[in-house]
């Protein structure tokens, strides 16, 4: 590509009950169209995690065609994804 990517990670907590696939689509529906590509890589239930609940880590990798995103409009995105989260899944930030 012509341009450089930009990756963010983030953990939530969330029912461990609901499908991470969920959770990927609904990081895609809030984000922006730079974002290209979502990715869990981390899934934690044990110590230090609420009874019936898990940890997911996602790693969002976002690409502009056309330019090189600033760091609020990557920023932007993430506050609508991890927004969405908390609002269709009830997600709570680690």
């Amino acid at each position: 590509p012509k341009y450089p990517s930009v990756t963010r990670d983030i953990s939530i907590l969330v029912d461990d009950t609901l499908p991470s696939a969920d959770v990927r689509a609904t990081v895609r529906e809030a984000a922006p169209a730079t974002l290209v590509r979502v990715r869990e890589f981390d899934r934690y239930q044990g110590k230090g995690i609420p009874e019936n609940k898990v940890s997911l880590s996602l790693r969002l990798t976002f690409r502009s065609s056309d330019r090189t995103l600033t760091d609020s409009e990557v920023q932007s995105a993430m506050d609508a994804v991890l927004d969405a989260l908390k609002s269709r899944h009830n997600a709570v930030q680690r």
